[in-house]
């Protein structure tokens, strides 16, 4: 820490100041800051060294934390750590001879400098960076059309030019002598037919001659009027051919033009021209449509109204020319008559205003044999209309330098940074007039001008005394400036830590602040929102430390500080921690508990004189079920600092709350006070009853009532009841079978995966590797599987008729939560496992389990024969016998079955379950007992098909 501080120093004061006053201690004194400057004798030699040595390594000349906080600072930007050095370096020798050499007026250059071809290709980086990702011009019109807008309008103004023909509606009202209406439409033939006139022929009559025809017709008729509209309009179909993205046949409304159609049809392809849309009517081009014209002039007169069977036809485009950056319009266009570059901005929409159009280049694709580039001046725009593009052409009109020429930059500690106007004589003093223009914490004894000398754009570091300059307005350092130039001001800071304090503990803002000049505790304190209600006023502490980086530890009175008393409200100093503790940590805060039947149990504050009644208070008071006649306070004591022991006493808590002095007794800390509740006081509890029932419903049932009892009330049985195949749910068996589940698929998991890890461990080549791999998902995705399997917390029951059931050993009492369902009369016995076909077949009585398998196809190859078990209608499982003698794993006894009988022991409802052998499986069948475990799973889970 010590190091870097004396780097610091470094960068700051590298200067050497002849044991005269610092402009920066005038400046300090006049607004009462603190002198930041510091002799050139403070530094190490070996650092003083280093700001002569080559520029070229900015790390061996600033530490990583100066160039961090370099480049942290965006004002700064355009400098580099080593331009800073640099600058302070050229300071310095121009200081040491100042002494030997006149002071010279400074002469402003003002020579502008001429931009030659080579200087608008330097910077490819900016100056030709434009995009060329351009998109056809006008295409966008159809692809962003809504069709809706193509839909007939029924409110639109007849014209009188309109062409009457077959469908149209034409409708005749006579008034006078004959008061009549009549709606005709114009047949197939051209024909209407007027009642008292008779048919009359007007397909391919303009609306005003139609009007006029029908005058005259009414004249015939004495004494009448007549008014002719036209009502519903005829449909029209045209085509729509050639480069569209939909060709083809449209029906559109009677005032349809070329432009309705081509938006019918989608519009252009990417190789449709939109400057010759010609429309031919019976063989013969009507009219040729250019939609240029109608896109950049708003010009229509070329969009004929279409009639039926006219047809619209897009030719491929023409020569096609990009025009690419700093134009109004970049985009693709299609040429016609003029192909000059004139023509191409006047279509663009014209050049913008930072074109620089000294250099235009245009790319040329020549003979279909190369691509070669074409740049020219045009600066007046007089040669663009004689230079005739061809088709493929690509014209990138690029912009004017991004740099102001007449700019100078002002950045760093200075109240308003940014690019001001550069005039001819132009000096620093004219950018920073006075000291009011810079921020606070200045450094008067450094500041940088950057200057950029062309044609190169090589880097000049000019640095110059700002104090002396504002000062002492010393004329030397009002240095000269020129457009591009790069003032920078820094503030004292800017190369050293600012002085801060921290306060923590009980203040309502903790942090780290400035510290300030005669910066205080009580101001520290002010500073972080005064204090929090636990806030200790005895003592607080101050941690310093000292240059040497030693840590000492200083006592004050807070109380007394913040009266200002001066020897309490101690001076601050660099890096000082100040600690302001809690009343709490001299003394243990106290508290007493409730828990019970409140309506808010837990841990209150112990206040003086605080009794039973009140802590119940502060719980928000007991609740209905809350027991009166007695409550039990527990108390512990401590024995001299040794040991605890705890005293347990009754109250009557109805008499305690009623502040009866015996029973209402006072609290000590960490009393516990437990409110009982009543005796037998239950939540509702309920039972479901779904299924063949009269009445099915959630009933509520008491304490010590039966199965029958609900069963009972719930109507009885009906017909169809299937009494064998009766499914009795209980959470705590859910709950219980559950857990069984888990801990029977987490053993088989460990024992799975140590084998394959041990393998694994084992494998040699690659192949076995990729093997074990593949093995190893196989695991995941089969132990996966059998962690979603849920538990049914079925019990196994056997109903019986209401008289029977009840008082039996199955008429068990009934618990909250319980769910009964009775299924109706069941039928087929069902097979699933290792069989070929899957499936459910019809209860016969004769028929025992291997029946059945014949019925569903037989083994599969892979059926495990020996392991055959039935899952019963009532929920139980039993494994089928094969022979005479069997094993009876769970009895460990060999067992007879009475010559097969117990084969045939199927009822409706039953599920024959044929498992796989896990042989096959070479992973499975290094499992113990794999196929045991699956078994107790499945019928755990009650999902066999899952598992199988």
């Amino acid at each position: 820490m010590q190091r870097i501080r004396h780097y610091l120093c470094l960068i700051t004061f590298i200067f050497h100041i002849h044991c005269m006053v610092s402009p920066a201690a005038v400046y300090a004194q006049a607004q009462n800051i603190p002198d930041t400057s510091e002799p050139m004798h403070a530094l190490f030699p070996e650092h003083a060294g280093s700001a002569g040595m080559e520029t070229k390594n900015e790390s061996a000349l600033m530490p990583q934390e100066i160039i961090k906080s370099l480049q942290e600072r965006p004002e700064f930007k355009g400098l580099t750590p080593a331009e800073i050095v640099k600058g302070k370096e050229l300071l310095d020798t121009k200081e040491q001879q100042r002494d030997q050499e006149a002071k010279k007026p400074v002469k402003p250059d003002t020579d502008e400098h001429v931009k030659s071809l080579f200087d608008r290709y330097r910077d490819t980086g900016t100056y030709q960076d434009i995009s060329t990702a351009l998109r056809p011009f006008g295409y966008e019109f159809f692809s962003e059309y809504d069709e809706k807008a193509l839909l007939p309008r029924k409110d639109l103004p007849v014209s009188s030019d309109y062409m009457v023909g077959p469908g149209d509606e034409v409708r005749i009202m006579l008034w006078g002598r004959v008061n009549a209406q009549y709606n005709l439409v114009v047949d197939r033939n051209g024909n209407i037919t007027i009642p008292q006139i008779g048919p009359l022929q007007v397909s391919g009559m303009r609306f005003d001659e139609l009007k006029g025809l029908l005058a005259r017709q009414a004249e015939q008729i004495v004494g009448a009027n007549m008014n002719v509209t036209l009502g519903s309009l005829k449909s029209i179909q045209v085509f729509v051919l050639g480069e569209v993205r939909r060709p083809g046949s449209y029906v559109l409304d009677s005032f349809a033009t070329i432009t309705s159609a081509l938006i019918a049809a989608g519009g252009p392809t990417e190789i449709g021209s939109l400057r010759s849309i010609r429309l031919k009517r019976q063989n013969k081009t009507a009219a040729d449509m250019d939609f240029y014209d109608f896109l950049l002039k708003g010009d229509k007169s070329q969009d004929s109204i279409l009639q039926s069977g006219d047809v619209v036809f897009i030719s491929t485009a023409g020569p096609l020319v990009g025009i690419a950056g700093n134009v109004r319009r970049p985009a693709i266009y299609e040429l016609k008559e003029d192909k000059d570059l004139l023509s191409l901005f006047n279509m663009s929409g014209g050049l913008i205003p930072s074109a620089y159009t000294q250099q235009i280049q245009v790319e040329r694709i020549q003979k279909n044999e190369r691509q070669v580039i074409v740049d020219f001046d045009d600066k007046h725009l007089t040669k663009s209309g004689d230079f005739i593009l061809q088709d493929g052409d690509l014209v990138k009109v690029f912009p004017i330098v991004d740099k102001d020429l007449n700019a100078v930059y002002l950045a760093g500690n200075v109240k308003r940074p940014g690019k001001y106007e550069y005039k001819p004589g132009m000096t620093v003093r004219d950018l920073i007039s006075d000291t009011s223009a810079l921020l606070k914490d200045t450094y008067f004894d450094y500041a940088l001008i950057k200057r950029l000398i062309p044609p190169g754009l090589d880097t000049q570091l000019i640095p110059f005394h700002p104090g002396k300059l504002l000062l002492q307005h010393d004329d030397a350092n009002n240095i000269a400036l020129e457009p591009q130039d790069s003032v920078y001001v820094f503030s004292t800071w800017f190369f050293r830590d600012r002085p801060t304090i921290t306060i923590e503990g009980e203040v309502r803002n903790k942090g780290v602040y400035d510290l300030l000049v005669n910066y205080t505790v009580k101001d520290a304190i002010m500073d972080a929102g005064g204090f929090t209600k636990d806030a200790g006023l005895d003592k607080g502490e101050i941690f310093r430390v000292s240059e040497e980086g030693d840590i000492s530890q200083i006592y004050f009175s807070v109380g007394r500080a913040m009266t200002g008393d001066t020897k309490e409200n101690l001076a601050l100093q660099d890096r000082d921690r100040i600690v302001i503790h809690s009343i709490w940590e001299d003394k243990s805060r106290q508290l007493v508990s409730v828990e019970g039947d409140v309506r808010s149990p837990g841990q209150y504050p112990l206040t003086m004189d605080m009794r039973i009644s009140d802590l119940i208070f502060s719980a928000g008071n007991v609740t209905e079920s809350a027991y009166l006649d007695e409550a039990e306070v527990s108390s512990s004591n401590v024995d001299n600092g040794k040991s605890v022991t705890t005293d347990y006493k009754t109250i009557n808590l109805g008499a305690a709350l009623k502040n009866d002095p015996g029973h209402n007794v006072l609290l000590k800390p960490y009393d516990r006070v437990f409110v009982k509740r009543i005796p037998g006081w239950k939540e509702d509890r309920f039972v479901d009853v779904t299924g063949e029932v009269i009445f099915p419903g959630r009933y509520i049932i008491k304490k010590g009532e039966t199965l029958s009892d609900v069963l009972e009330r719930s109507g009885g049985y009906t017909d169809d009841a299937y009494l064998r195949g009766a499914v009795f749910t209980r959470e705590e068996v859910k709950r219980l079978q559950q857990k069984s589940l888990d801990e029977m698929i987490l053993r088989l998991e460990s024992e799975i995966f140590s084998e394959g890890s041990l393998q694994m461990s084992k494998a040699a080549s690659g192949e076995e590797i990729e093997a074990k791999k593949a093995e190893f998902l196989n695991k995941e995705k089969f132990i996966a599987s059998l962690k979603k399997l849920k538990s049914a917390g079925r019990m196994t029951i056997r109903l019986a008729h209401l008289r029977l059931l009840k008082g039996s050993k199955y008429d068990i009492e009934l618990e909250n939560g319980d769910s009964i369902h009775i299924p109706m009369k069941n039928s087929v016995v069902n097979v699933v496992g290792a069989v070929m076909s899957r499936g459910s077949f019809i209860y016969s009585e004769p028929l025992d389990y291997k029946d059945y398998i014949e019925m569903s196809g037989g083994y599969t190859r892979f059926a495990d024969q020996d392991n055959v078990y039935v899952l019963k209608v009532d929920g139980s499982a039993r494994k089928l016998y094969t022979g005479i003698f069997n094993w009876n794993t769970a009895k460990d006894r060999w067992e007879t079955a009475a010559f097969g009988e117990e084969a045939k022991d199927l009822e409706p409802g039953d599920t024959i379950v044929v498992p796989e052998k896990l042989d096959r499986i070479a992973w499975l069948r290094e499992t113990k007992d794999m196929t045991q475990i699956l078994y107790q799973i499945a019928v755990t889970a009650g999902v066999v098909s899952v598992l199988f």
